[in-house]
């Protein structure tokens, strides 16, 4: 978000960013999450004797494989201290909306990355760094609504010069869905996405 000089009142149109929010900061608090695996390990040995499979790297993505693997070091007060510390966020986040209406970001951090790039198979990426390295370019603006519970969504508003196109999210206050739904209506009424396409897109095949 861009920062503004002054704050201005509900209902009016200004920039401003949340206290202490940065997509980068934010993902390193969020590292604390890794804590919600919380028995990840025991619900999917479960599911292997209902189906028959042992978990394995034969069956698992290699991240999950590294989650699966250490998730049986998360102990009962480390997982209750990452719901703490995702609730004292939710808090801080959540004042945001006591000046605000909606919150406008990007969707990503990037426009859309090459096929294939972000997957659960990134070499070198574990249990201890799956968070930097797969959630940073992709979800590091839309991880704030996901702790929170905040009704988001994500319009093709602007357009690459490649022809892709570029994501602008629009976020409201907690059960203010019928605001994102219509503000987001409105836009595409005045910016309409639906006839634009890139150079290569499978209508024109």
């Amino acid at each position: 978000m861009i920062e503004g000089p002054t704050s201005p009142q509900r209902g009016e149109v200004g920039a401003q960013k949340p206290d202490s929010l940065d997509g980068p900061d934010l993902l390193e608090m969020l590292t604390t999450i890794r804590d919600l695996f919380f028995d990840f390990d025991g619900r999917l040995n479960y599911l292997g004797q209902k189906t028959g499979r042992k978990p394995g790297p034969d069956n698992l993505e290699p991240i999950i494989w590294s989650i699966y693997q250490r998730a049986g070091e998360i102990t009962p007060s480390r997982f209750m201290a990452a719901w703490s510390k995702a609730n004292i966020m939710r808090r801080s986040l959540g004042q945001f909306w006591t000046d605000y209406d909606i919150w406008l970001s990007p969707t990503t951090a990037t426009t859309a990355p090459p096929w294939g790039l972000v997957n659960l198979s990134v070499a070198g990426v574990d249990f201890d760094s799956f968070t930097q390295g797969i959630f940073a370019l992709p979800v590091q603006f839309t991880l704030p609504h996901n702790v929170m519970g905040t009704p988001a969504i994500s319009l093709p508003l602007a357009q690459h010069s490649n022809g892709l196109p570029i994501g602008v999210q629009l976020a409201a206050a907690p059960s203010l869905d019928h605001l994102v739904l219509q503000l987001a209506a409105q836009l595409e009424q005045a910016m309409p996405w639906a006839r634009r396409v890139p150079p290569l897109h499978v209508g024109k095949m």
